[in-house]
């Protein structure tokens, strides 16, 4: 197995983790509200911070399957030539798209890691965090898809 399938597979484990917690967290808050007349604030800063890996997490597992949400109903109208073109124009554009984000979240993640959340006092950081992954890992597979299109250009004749 190659991998890209472990990275796959353990990806998708994580993102079913992270749902089952914030599940049990919600839960377990919303018992206690309207139950016992009391919460955990934990849960609620938890929750959200979970949710925004989550989102990370998500974009890239719809990369790598490439089902995340593209409208191609000009390009497959295109000329097959001109959509190559477009297509690679399109991933060197999300490509310096992925390293502003990575950059930047590296930079914010810096910042914020003196500054903790008041409940559960996690640092702020952690939060950017999640986009250096993102970015770092959806930039590797851009490079990856480009050179393909490359290498695929120079073997089709013209």
């Amino acid at each position: 197995m190659p991998l890209a399938d472990y990275a796959t597979r353990f990806l998708r484990f994580l993102m079913v983790f992270i749902i089952a917690l914030m599940t049990v967290l919600v839960v377990l808050n919303v018992v206690l509200r309207y139950g016992f007349n009391s919460s955990l604030g934990v849960t609620e800063e938890l929750a959200r911070y979970l949710f925004v890996w989550l989102t990370f997490l998500g974009a890239i597992s719809a990369f790598i399957r490439n089902t995340h949400v593209r409208v191609d109903s000009i390009l497959v109208r295109l000329p097959v030539k001109l959509q190559r073109t477009l297509t690679v124009l399109s991933d060197l554009a999300m490509f310096v798209c992925c390293a502003m984000i990575t950059i930047s979240c590296w930079k914010l993640t810096g910042l914020n890691m003196t500054n903790y959340l008041p409940i559960s006092e996690i640092p702020v950081g952690a939060l950017y965090f999640a986009g250096v992954p993102f970015g770092a890992c959806v930039g590797g597979l851009l490079i990856l898809r480009i050179s393909r299109a490359f290498c695929s250009c120079r073997r089709t004749p013209t």
